[in-house]
């Protein structure tokens, strides 16, 4: 079955001068395929992985380009066009998303960035975008765990930190505390999963927490001293931003990945810095 507004695994099953049709093994409905949105030419029998959506004249149509997120997934997506009954937005392939305007949970402005849900509506088969997450959030049903590796997209600035887009499929934050590194909005980073909420969002952070965060502080105190002759002049009394600066970690990590190259006798810690201890 071809599922609207998702990625579908399609077989050519015919072409003409117009085209490919595409569709399964085991149903009569075929979706069309242009030339102008094909990667390359397909043969019949060809299996190609498109995205399937409703043009301006309710015809089905495929596109091998990837749009910024399907049915069930959230993205930062700029708004392109503002008629009176709702806008459209940037949807990354040849068609825009209509977001209403009962599903705007503000007025959305020509060449505002917001935060869309791409939705389908089941009985009308209409595929489009809301504003109003709230719903959605309560409804998550978390597929990861505490300490899985997510991808995280900055959405918006705020006074504790950043509001993300986790993995496409949930929203929540990344704090300022824990960020040592440039955040750019709407730029995937990778990071890891702090906590599952109950109120159906994520914390996340930008770096590996635990004791692969020990290890990894470690290897960066140690290569940063083999590249400044063994010795450097950050030490425990260092300011915060000093050591973020220099090797993108918190203090907290620093002074505990110090400590335990001290126990194992890579390093000396003196009054000035620290210094790498010769074999």
């Amino acid at each position: 079955m071809i599922e609207l507004g998702k990625m579908n695994l399609l077989k050519v099953i015919s072409e003409n001068s117009s085209g490919y049709y595409l569709g399964t093994s085991d149903s009569t409905e075929e979706v069309f395929l242009p030339p102008a949105m094909a990667k390359t030419k397909y043969q019949v029998d060809s299996e190609l992985t498109v995205f399937v959506y409703v043009d301006g004249n309710g015809k089905l149509l495929a596109t091998e380009k990837t749009p910024h997120a399907i049915v069930g997934e959230y993205a930062l997506m700029r708004a392109v066009d503002t008629p009176h009954f709702g806008a459209f937005v940037d949807w990354g392939i040849e068609k825009d998303l209509l977001v209403p305007d009962d599903e705007q949970k503000v007025e959305i402005r020509m060449g505002e960035f917001h935060v869309i849900r791409v939705c389908l509506d089941e009985v009308t088969e209409r595929v489009f975008g809301s504003t109003k997450l709230g719903k959605f959030i309560q409804a998550s049903q978390f597929d990861m765990e505490v300490g899985a590796k997510v991808s995280i997209t900055p959405v918006q600035k705020e006074e504790l930190g950043y509001r993300a887009i986790i993995n496409k499929k949930f929203l929540g934050m990344i704090y300022h505390n824990e960020i040592f590194s440039q955040v750019v909005i709407g730029e995937p980073l990778e990071g890891v999963v702090k906590k599952l909420r109950n109120d159906g969002l994520i914390d996340a952070a930008l770096q590996v927490q635990g004791v692969q965060n020990l290890f990894d502080s470690k290897d960066k105190i140690l290569d940063m001293l083999s590249k400044c002759g063994g010795k450097s002049d950050l030490h425990d009394k260092s300011k915060p931003e000093e050591i973020r600066e220099a090797l993108g970690i918190s203090k907290q990590s620093f002074k505990n990945a110090l400590g335990m190259l001290y126990r194992d006798r890579k390093i000396l810690i003196k009054k000035d810095g620290i210094e790498l201890v010769e074999d």
